[in-house]
């Protein structure tokens, strides 16, 4: 708020005269509404020659000479001038009275009075020659930041007001629209920070700040200042998953700089929904199926540690795991010398590396396995008089992952 100006406050204090308000300048006032065809003039009433003002915010002062014959006067008429209008704002019962305040006023705003000497019969002088002022204002907020670098979000800091009489301050933030709009309020002159949240990756924000004072009246608003979200990480588009291993997906990926993590989704289907499946520190992770022949499609994000996470890529990274090897067939199963001889084709397929034999006793129970075994046949020479057998044979590959199970053969030794 602008001070009253030096020169004619000493002024004021030298003659001994402050400047007071309607309740209290130069003893009781009314209003006494527009002037109206009852009203009358005399002109032998003094007049008012000069009229001094000092404007505030919110109010303006008025200041005159004192009347040379205060007793030919019972007090004074002030008058505000409106567009063609005059209307009497208040009537000063003091002849000795030589100031008075006007206030509830709008700030940067002109105003025009005029001041009348009130008669014993209530007849009013000639008004004095117009004078128009202006109201002051509240200095705007200085020194406002707005940060650069956070996730999300966007710190706002500025100097505290030095007038002692703000109470708060208006943060606002400019729409798409170009419009201003209030986003909050913080009820502290000397607290001069805030943080807009929730805010959209990589974009920039204009904010300004107004402060509020204990009347409600509000500063020139601040200089805009820009503010700016974090980038997001680096979407993460080249990514490899196996299809060589058994019951397995073994995934790799390129690194992002300043990451705190990745986060790995899969889905069944490339089109598919892509759910959450683990996440790591690491640019690799071997996904345990434990199935043969499973088909999956990935994708990974890189997540910084503000938890701001890149976008998913639009493609994904299909992995399978092996199929399982080649099930034999089998040829023979009969009873020969009291034993049981089982042969099957030999398969040719490189991954194959040896075979086993499943022996069930009956329906029921857990077989006994045979292996592993190179050849193509199997001979048992522990079959009993009386008790049916069932056989199955598997092709076995390095790494010890069975085929699926041969068709059955039932042996009864007799």
């Amino acid at each position: 708020m602008r001070q009253l100006g030096k020169m004619r406050l000493c002024r004021l204090l030298i003659t001994g005269i402050v400047l007071i308000g309607l309740s209290s300048c130069g003893g009781k006032s009314t209003s006494l509404g527009f002037l109206s065809a009852q009203d009358k003039l005399d002109p032998n009433l003094p007049i008012i020659a000069q009229v001094r003002t000092i404007a505030d915010v919110s109010s303006i002062a008025l200041e005159w000479d004192r009347v040379p014959n205060p007793n030919a006067i019972k007090g004074f008429v002030i008058f505000q001038n409106n567009a063609n209008t005059s209307k009497k704002i208040a009537t000063i019962k003091n002849p000795y009275a030589t100031h008075y305040v006007v206030d509830s006023l709008l700030p940067e705003t002109s105003y025009s009075f005029q001041i009348a000497t009130l008669g014993a019969d209530n007849a009013i002088s000639q008004k004095s020659q117009a004078i128009s002022v202006k109201t002051s204002f509240i200095d705007p907020v200085e020194k406002v930041f707005a940060s650069k670098d956070y996730a999300k979000k966007i710190k706002l800091i500025w100097s505290p007001h030095p007038n002692p009489s703000i109470t708060r301050y208006i943060i606002q933030r400019k729409n798409p629209n170009g419009a201003f709009l209030n986003i909050a309020t913080i009820k502290n002159r000397l607290l001069v920070e805030y943080f807009d949240e929730n805010l959209a990756d990589a974009q920039d924000y204009i904010y300004r700040i107004i402060a509020q004072d204990l009347n409600g009246i509000k500063s020139r608003p601040s200089a805009e200042t820009q503010g700016f979200t974090r980038q997001k990480p680096k979407t993460i588009t080249a990514m490899q998953a196996s299809q060589n291993l058994a019951k397995n997906i073994q995934l790799s990926w390129e690194a992002v700089p300043d990451i705190a993590r990745y986060e790995i989704y899969t889905s069944s289907t490339i089109d598919g929904t892509y759910k959450p499946l683990v996440q790591v520190n690491k640019t690799y992770y071997t996904h345990k199926i434990g199935k043969d022949g499973v088909e999956l499609f990935y994708k990974v994000r890189a997540i910084d540690d503000n938890d701001v996470a890149s976008d998913l890529p639009n493609g994904a990274t299909k992995g399978a795991t092996l199929p399982p090897p080649p099930t034999p067939i089998i040829t023979k199963g009969q009873i020969q010398n009291s034993h049981a001889l089982i042969e099957w084709e030999i398969i040719n397929n490189a991954r194959v590396k040896a075979y086993a034999v499943y022996r069930y006793e009956g329906r029921l129970g857990s077989p006994l396995r045979f292996g592993n075994t190179i050849k193509n046949s199997f001979t048992d020479k522990e079959m009993q008089k009386g008790k049916r057998y069932v056989y199955k044979v598997v092709s076995v590959d390095e790494e010890g992952n069975e085929s699926l199970p041969s068709k059955e053969v039932e042996l009864l030794l007799q």
